[in-house]
């Protein structure tokens, strides 16, 4: 098997999330008694807010590479468990020694999408502002699913109004837990979600793993609701197999 760095941390649940599917398909795979060779970094989410809060990008990237350094000479992929902190996927490859990789969420699931979904070529994304707007970022989330390689049309919330009103949602209540989320709250993000199938969408992409926990299939009805996260990690799996 292949040995993987998990960074993990924002949030803890989406760190657990990645761990009990990354080793439930090794054990699938390969037997019961089997499971992933894993290091785990989790960092504090509430001081990296702090850093993207203030624009200090290369603090935020720190707090990753800094224990790459320690554990990449003994792995052989590093795996962001977070969409929101692939805004420092560049950094983290520029760290990475030679042979080891990073498996990015953006690819996986355009690759997913491809597979499964093959009709599809307009992706409606609910998430950070940061992730929403990062179109202009070629190696954060939305510029990846845009390339050419992939050629995804990706739409977000039409007004300044609605973006602002999802990223509060996500930011003060979503990342604290779906316990902290309020009934209003959920009914908006359910709104915005039927917002963008109205303008085009083909299928709602969850922005932010902890989304995936408040925002269900159920509240968007027959459009496919895709969680990267999940399958970002399924695909980590298979590959710590191979």
């Amino acid at each position: 098997m292949k040995t993987v760095l998990l960074l993990g941390g924002m949030t803890p649940d989406v760190t657990v999330l990645y761990y009990n599917i990354i080793n439930r398909v090794v054990r699938a795979q390969l037997g019961g008694r089997h499971g992933a060779p894993l290091y785990l970094y989790s960092a504090d989410l509430e001081a990296m807010i702090q850093h993207l809060g203030r624009g200090d990008v290369e603090a935020f990237a720190r707090t990753y590479t800094d224990p790459i350094a320690a554990l990449a000479s003994r792995v052989d992929a590093v795996v962001i468990c977070a969409i929101l902190a692939h805004k420092v996927a560049a950094q983290i490859r520029a760290s990475l020694p030679a042979g080891v990789s990073l498996i990015h969420i953006a690819d996986v699931l355009a690759s997913h999408v491809k597979a499964r979904y093959p009709g599809v070529r307009r992706l409606g994304l609910l998430g950070p502002k940061a992730t929403m707007l990062g179109g202009a970022e070629p190696d954060f989330f939305v510029a990846p699913l845009q390339a050419p390689e992939h050629g995804f049309e990706v739409l977000v919330p039409e007004t300044e109004e609605a973006i602002e009103e999802v990223n509060r949602g996500m930011l003060e209540e979503v990342a604290k837990g779906a316990a902290a989320v309020t009934p209003e709250t959920k009914a908006m993000f359910v709104e915005q979600a039927r917002s963008l199938v109205r303008r085009g969408a083909q299928a709602i992409v969850l922005g932010s793993t902890d989304l995936g926990f408040v925002l269900t299939q159920e509240d968007v009805g027959e459009m496919p609701v895709i969680e990267p996260a999940a399958v970002h990690a399924e695909h980590v799996g298979l590959w710590v197999c191979q």
